[in-house]
């Protein structure tokens, strides 16, 4: 068994610095040298937004290992200090293209470009194309949204702030697409988090009806996994934010921490459930006491707690579509842009993400819907409005 290093971040920063130890071969390949053996040479790939390893340890755990730190470190260094890029062609997805004026309209002045593959002449908005305001609003509303202000306390802001006159409709529609853009982006990357999970479930109400809204919460890194809302409490509605945890991190989990709920046992048995330990097969499945014990799920139920505080002043979800969407869109607030107290940074960034600095926002959703242009999963999310 590869035992990973006590801080990986240390040796990883420790080849970023030396230098020349990263080598780039093309858009999404790299070649590493060991931190310890520098005549070995690593593969590092990134398909389709996911890191991968030609080394012993990513191979056996699947887990991120220091070599894949280390690109994603020295990138996001030089991210910081790069010049704003060029966006890529909304027709042929090219990167090669140029300025090509600038275009004024009701929410001030919009850059032009145009691909010199394939002619094209665009905005420079790919994902926003459709919408009457700029990306830096449409970040700017989701921001407002998450951080307590309601649709039409957003849209009274850029009425004062900014003179643009928008509905509230027009602002919730912004949330629920752009907060699945956004989530769909996060699960792609893939973080490592740590092995002890939390699972619990609390209810909200869409409509005026009761619904369960279930968490999945890593305890490490306080990264939120998942999240899934449903009418009941069946074996299928159990499992489910349990696949979707199982989707967004190559991490697999050694306890999974639950109230009393009789299907958790079975139903983490049947995700998690591995043959080995001395009895032949384990499950990480452990039952909480109390509240009060040692070990508890009091991580998750401060989680609940923030995320009613949110919902309470919206007077609840209005479909279980529009909930999905704000709730993942919560996920995505609480993982990659609210600095996490306990932790001193935001979880996503504790489990090895790294942004640019400055407005947290922006970049998860330029991110987001290029990742969406360039592999062609077009399509809004819809949702009925609230009132």
């Amino acid at each position: 068994m590869i035992e990973p290093w006590t801080d990986q971040r240390t040796p990883a920063l420790a080849i970023v610095a030396r230098g020349d130890q990263i080598e780039t071969m093309g858009p999404a390949r790299y070649r590493v040298r060991s931190h310890s053996h520098p005549d070995v040479l690593y593969d590092v790939e990134i398909v389709r937004e996911r890191w991968s390893c030609s080394c012993v340890f990513y191979v056996e755990t699947n887990r991120t290992c220091i070599h894949i730190l280390a690109v994603r470190y020295r990138n996001g260094f030089r991210e910081r200090v790069s010049a704003p890029r060029d966006p890529l062609c909304p027709r042929c997805h090219s990167g090669d293209v140029v300025a090509n004026g600038r275009r004024h309209n009701k929410s001030g002045v919009v850059a032009r470009y145009r691909c010199k593959l394939c002619g094209a002449r665009f905005t420079g908005r790919e994902g926003f194309q459709k919408r009457r305001s700029d990306p830096e609003k449409i970040a700017l509303a989701l921001d407002l949204y998450f951080r307590g202000l309601s649709t039409r306390q957003v849209a009274e802001h850029f009425r004062q702030a900014y003179g643009l006159r928008i509905s509230h409709v027009a602002v919730y529609r912004w949330l629920v697409h752009y907060s699945g853009l956004a989530a769909q982006w996060l699960d792609a990357q893939g973080l490592a988090v740590g092995k002890r999970w939390h699972i619990d479930e609390t209810v909200v109400f869409v409509n005026g009806e009761a619904r369960y809204l279930w968490n999945v919460l890593d305890a490490e890194t306080r990264m939120l996994l998942a999240t899934h809302i449903s009418r009941t409490r069946t074996m299928d509605d159990t499992r489910r934010p349990m696949k979707n945890a199982k989707r967004a991190t190559p991490t697999r989990p050694d306890e999974i921490l639950t109230d009393g709920m009789q299907a958790y046992p079975l139903a983490i048995s049947k995700e998690f459930g591995k043959m080995g330990g001395p009895k032949g097969y384990t499950n990480p499945h452990r039952l909480v006491p109390s509240i009060r014990a040692k070990v508890s799920n009091n991580r998750i139920e401060r989680l609940h707690g923030s995320e009613k505080d949110r919902i309470r002043p919206m007077r609840g979800f209005d479909t279980d579509g529009g909930a999905a969407a704000l709730a993942d869109g919560y996920r995505v607030y609480y993982d990659a842009v609210r600095t996490h107290l306990a932790i001193g940074t935001t979880p996503a960034e504790a489990a090895g993400l790294h942004l640019p600095d400055g407005f947290r926002w922006k970049a998860i959703l330029e991110r987001a819907v290029t990742r969406n242009v360039t592999d062609g999963a077009g399509g809004q999310t819809t949702a009925k409005s609230p009132d």
